[in-house]
């Protein structure tokens, strides 16, 4: 039978899970914000006479481009802002109880332990005050957009000063059709604004977490960093997996930018809490289906699932590549951690798709 500790380690990964589905939805989010600003700026572009552009970065008609890219990058940022803080305001006040609810839940018939949710004013300033990466959560918002605005400016003074037309500082900017539009500078911005909101997310998640162990102090002992066991993990990350802190104490994630590390809490054991309970066997680490051998990875634990719960995690084709077409967690994703498309993976893993019969 699973500890207390190792059900709730189980439930939370389970919940992280969920998270990065929570991720994806807020990402399509900023990213159609991004596709909007992209799609303004290409027909401010193609509006130019291209007989009229003449190769001097200082000439009024390209002042006046580069002045509407700033108009347009300020509107985005503004849109960003108004979607991301309140999103995440909310993100960490669910957060902030669900772990009350699930500690209670998972407690023993007819044991009552005196749980506490964090109120709504620590669970906001938990998320707007820590920084992570040396910023505040409204700072990562904010330095976001001029970092859009930076690559476009730059992009167009070149072009303007090398004499290119038109339709070359277009396909610049948008990257070309033939391959996906992720050879032009607004790759990058959407890279970066999907990096920021995974942190982001991240970072809420881990203070509203921090916040309800703090709440909690007089049940829990402890901080438990839980990595996510696949190939896009980092070095860092895997040394701290599984190690415990005090609370208010230590690393918290993100550590890094994209970082998906989370946090557990460690409960008191029974007898400290002064309750006659037997505590189970130590050594084994928590999955949904109770007690697995403690070097299971989240690959191999996946792969003793359903089709129906793979599909639902990878996706339908991917399901079908991790089953029938033996692809690795970790040859779905670049070294920069993100998904390849299914495009992408075709080119990448033919062998694979004949194999998997999709």
């Amino acid at each position: 039978m699973a500890t207390l500790n190792e059900r709730l380690q189980d439930e939370l990964t389970h919940r992280d899970v969920e998270l990065e589905r929570y991720k994806r939805g807020v990402v399509v989010r900023v990213l159609n914000l991004l596709a909007r600003l992209e799609e303004e700026l290409v027909r401010q572009m193609a509006s130019l006479d291209p007989t009229q552009v003449q190769p001097r970065y200082r000439d009024a008609r390209t002042t006046r481009l580069l002045a509407e890219v700033a108009r347009l990058v300020d509107e985005y940022g503004a849109a960003l802002e108004q979607d991301v803080i309140p999103d995440m305001v909310q993100l960490a006040r669910d957060e902030g109880t669900f772990g009350v609810r699930v500690l209670d839940g998972l407690l023993p018939a007819g044991v009552a332990l005196d749980t506490v949710a964090p109120s709504v004013a620590n669970l906001r300033a938990a998320a707007m005050t820590r920084p992570f990466q040396g910023r505040l959560l409204r700072e990562w918002v904010r330095d976001h957009p001029p970092a859009v605005r930076f690559r476009l400016r730059n992009a167009i003074r070149q072009g303007v000063a090398d004499g290119a037309t038109i339709d070359q500082m277009v396909r610049t900017v948008r990257g070309t059709a033939a391959q996906g539009y992720r050879d032009g500078i607004m790759e990058a911005n959407r890279r970066g604004a999907e990096a920021m909101v995974r942190t982001a997310v991240q970072h809420t998640v881990s203070s509203a977490r921090e916040a309800t162990y703090e709440a909690n102090s007089d049940l829990i002992e402890g901080v438990r960093m839980v990595a996510t066991l696949d190939g896009r993990t980092t070095l860092f990350c895997m040394q701290i997996d599984g190690r415990v802190f005090p609370i208010g104490k230590g690393p918290r994630s993100p550590f890094h930018v994209g970082c998906r590390t989370s946090s557990v809490p460690v409960v008191k054991s029974w007898a400290a809490l002064g309750l006659d309970l037997k505590e189970a066997p130590e050594g084994t680490r928590a999955s949904m289906d109770g007690q697995v051998a403690d070097k299971q990875t989240y690959n191999t634990w996946l792969r003793g699932k359903s089709a129906a719960f793979q599909d639902d995690v990878l996706g339908k084709t991917k399901g079908a590549l991790y089953r029938r077409g033996d692809l690795a967690l970790d040859r779905f994703v670049d070294h920069s951690g993100r998904a390849y498309s299914i495009d992408e993976l075709r080119r990448r893993e033919p062998a694979a798709f004949k194999k998997a019969g999709v």
